[in-house]
């Protein structure tokens, strides 16, 4: 699977930031939560203090009858249930609610008589923690609120969660404090108000998107110029010199893009002066052969019996360098084709009819070629190449059976296929046949096998024409020879299969 790199570099600056933010929270004395509950807790704490605050001046003002519906007015505005209760267990205020035994040790009163519930006998959240501290009196009221943080009780129970809140209890025209308790029993942690307000989610989309604006440009900069040069580099890897990233970037990708396009021009040249090397001596050895043949047989006719064998030796070696040379120039020629000289329309039928009339005489042949379909290609480099897949297909299948003959038109590109009932070429191998002078069978000598350009010219002639080519074994035994080149067909939406027809 593909990632990108851009995604790679987003999240680890968002997850910088995260640290940053970390490390700041911790420079500044804040305690580090231990779970994603301590969190909330710790940073709502303020919050939660507010309110209990709010509600205890409230009740100040209010008749202990009017207690509950301050509490409900409350739970309303915040979602939430809101319970006054003395430090004993003792509901003051609020809906009717039967208090845990963990909620009661906490609040320090006695535990509740009668059978334990499950989790009774273990400790609850926050017992053991510092006294309660008594904050300065309100300036108006008198009321002097406690410091103690909100404290948390897990149960196991339909309510699993109850936050604990010190309150002082006064009513309007009583003089006495009565210490107690403001207990919360959120309904939800995510989207509470109290707990989680929605806007910590809205500043971390904005966080978020602080962050991509400042780094997508980099980003986007980044990763179009590395697959510019990712394509470039795959099209240099097959062979295509003229290739350039042609970035004007100044910074280091643009230095590597520019060493890009330097070894590409360098290949070029390096690999262009190879094949017209290549060519000219090749074009040049024919004269010389040309003049050894014909001596050759001027000599065979005035020599003895007795020598008349060494010249046929001589001759057979002669020849074969003589096709040898043919098909290095045709492989050099092939690979240095003026490619800036427009494709033409081809007519692909009448191609293989001749083809397979020159060099298939005698063998049996099966085409599926429709008569309508015409690829982009030069005519003579594409006759070459077929010529060249047909003359290997007849060399080293021709015994085993039809060799089959189809093209078709596959969306923009026709596909001709060229295949036979011959051994095949061994799985290992099969990725390296259109390679120059390489040959599958390494025992192979003149009398069964070429010097391996024959399948290298038909790369180099489809690849001059803009295609590609590839073979598979078929199974249960045989070569698929496929060759890829850009479709010309005229109408395509009138297009008529043609009959598959036997030639022989």
């Amino acid at each position: 699977m593909r990632r990108s790199l851009g995604v790679k570099i987003l999240l680890l600056a968002i997850l910088n930031i995260v640290l940053l933010v970390a490390i700041a929270l911790v420079a500044s004395g804040v305690r580090v939560p231990r779970s994603a509950r301590e969190m909330v807790m710790q940073a709502a704490d303020p919050r939660l203090q507010d309110v209990a605050r709010r509600i205890a001046l409230d009740l100040e003002r209010s008749e202990p009858d009017d207690a509950s519906r301050v509490l409900h007015r409350y739970s309303v505005d915040y979602r939430t249930r809101f319970v006054l209760v003395r430090n004993d267990g003792r509901v003051v205020a609020g809906d009717p609610v039967t208090l845990p035994g963990e909620v009661i040790r906490a609040l320090g009163g006695p535990p509740p008589r009668g059978p334990r519930g499950p989790g009774d006998g273990r400790p609850p959240q926050g017992v053991g923690g510092p006294p309660d501290r008594v904050g300065p009196p309100d300036p108006i009221t008198g009321l002097r609120m406690p410091q103690t943080p909100a404290q948390l009780v897990t149960v196991d129970g339909p309510v699993p969660d109850w936050i604990i809140l010190r309150t002082p209890i006064r009513f309007a025209g009583s003089p006495e404090i009565e210490p107690g308790s403001l207990i919360i029993m959120p309904l939800g942690w995510f989207g509470d108000r109290l707990l989680f307000p929605m806007q910590w989610l809205g500043w971390a989309l904005v966080a978020l998107g602080i962050t991509a604006l400042c780094w997508t440009p980099l980003l986007r900069g980044l990763t179009k110029s590395l697959s510019r040069m990712e394509h470039a580099t795959t099209e240099i890897a097959h062979g295509r010199f003229a290739t350039r990233v042609g970035l004007t970037r100044s910074d280091e990708l643009g230095r590597l893009s520019s060493a890009i396009d330097a070894m590409a021009g360098r290949l070029d040249a390096m690999v262009t002066g190879q094949k017209r090397f290549l060519g000219d001596t090749a074009h040049e050895l024919r004269s010389p052969l040309g003049r050894m043949q014909v001596a050759l047989e001027i000599l065979d006719r005035q020599a003895a019996d007795a020598d008349r064998a060494y010249i046929a030796d001589l001759k057979e070696d002669v020849d074969a360098l003589s096709r040898m040379t043919d098909e290095l120039l045709q492989f050099a020629r092939a690979d240095l084709a003026d490619r800036s000289a427009p494709l033409e329309p081809v007519h692909l039928a009448p191609v293989i009819e001749r083809i397979i009339a020159k060099e298939g005489q005698g063998h049996a042949f099966s085409t599926t070629v429709p008569d309508n379909v015409v690829v982009h290609a030069y005519p003579q480099l594409l006759e070459r190449a077929l010529s060249n897949v047909v003359r290997n297909a007849v060399k080293y299948a021709g015994h085993a059976g039809p060799i089959t003959i189809a093209g078709a038109v596959a969306g923009e590109n026709t596909v001709i296929s060229v295949a036979d009932l011959g051994p095949g070429v061994d799985a290992t191998e099969i990725d390296r046949i259109f390679e120059p002078f390489y040959r599958a069978d390494a025992a192979r000598n003149r009398k069964t096998g070429g010097v391996g350009l024959g399948l290298a010219i038909v790369r180099s002639a489809i690849e001059a024409c803009g295609g590609t080519v590839s073979c598979a074994n078929r199974q249960p035994h045989g070569l698929d020879v496929r060759m890829t080149l850009s479709s010309a067909t005229n109408q395509p939406g009138t297009f008529t299969p043609a009959a598959s027809r036997n030639i022989r």
